[in-house]
């Protein structure tokens, strides 16, 4: 098991190496889409600065912590852009294609490749100082212990929530094999991705239980800053360990029930 787990992350450092001189071919693009990204950060950031500036606390959390929620929203998509983002746009083109074919015959898992094959890399590069600069202002004003079981902790349910974002996104992909083109379902895709911009305890208890035990996109970037402002129950944090876990055993069931349905290109 873990052989092949570090031979599929060798083969993803290739990709990203393969990806990025890939994209280097087209630096016009590059640095359009840098100033793209530059104008939704500015955005973002103008969104927090008014929320720490009008000094309001929402559910109960300052607003010098809403900039590590903020933050790590900002971190994760970086990688919901460079892990996941082009794939799914990408998924049932492969399929309708016929593409799909030639991902079996590859030696490493037809899973890996058809979701991860494609990695976004310069675009993300704002993405990160920028997440990353948030997420160490809000936990130094924060009053945040700087200490190895403080980062181990946002570290690990950073990990963990990485895994469920694959898991949430990916599953509904499987639809593909069945109906073909589910270009549609991108929309919902994205609009779900937004829900995660701020504690999750804004929102109504129902919803809240919806986004963290039934589809649980809320364990992607809320439980990170939540578990080192302290605000983590003991059951959550349990969920939040052995959710993704459940969530990747599912996906990986899903993929192998959902690609006997899979027709070739040839029919």
């Amino acid at each position: 098991m873990w052989r092949q787990f570090i031979k599929h992350l060798k083969i993803y450092g290739l990709l990203i190496k393969l990806n990025a001189i890939r994209q280097l071919e087209y630096r016009v693009n590059i640095a359009l889409g840098l100033l793209v990204e530059l104008g939704y950060l500015g955005i973002k950031l103008l969104y927090a600065y008014i929320i720490h500036d009008t000094g309001v606390h929402i559910s109960g959390f300052a607003p010098q912590s809403l900039f590590l929620f903020i933050g790590t929203f900002i971190l994760m998509t970086v990688f919901f852009v460079a892990m996941l983002q082009f794939n799914i746009m990408a998924f049932d083109r492969q399929i309708i294609e016929g593409e799909f074919d030639l991902i079996l015959t590859k030696p490493v898992s037809a899973q890996f490749l058809a979701t991860l094959k494609y990695v976004e890399t310069w675009m993300v590069i704002p993405n990160i100082v920028v997440g990353l600069g948030l997420v160490g202002y809000g936990w130094y004003e924060s009053g945040i212990a700087f200490n190895i079981a403080n980062i181990g902790l946002y570290l690990a349910y950073g990990v963990l929530g990485i895994v469920t974002m694959y898991c949430v996104f990916t599953l509904p992909l499987l639809l593909t094999f069945k109906l073909h083109n589910i270009s549609a379902l991108h929309s919902l895709i994205w609009a779900v991705w937004d829900f995660n911009n701020l504690p999750h305890r804004i929102f109504p208890s129902p919803i809240q239980i919806i986004g963290t035990v039934f589809l649980p996109i809320f364990l992607i970037t809320n439980f990170s800053p939540l578990a080192v402002i302290g605000e983590l129950s003991n059951v959550e944090m349990v969920w939040g360990g052995i959710a993704p876990i459940l969530l990747f055993m599912m996906t990986c069931w899903g993929w192998k029930r959902a690609i006997r349905a899979y027709e070739s290109g040839g029919g």
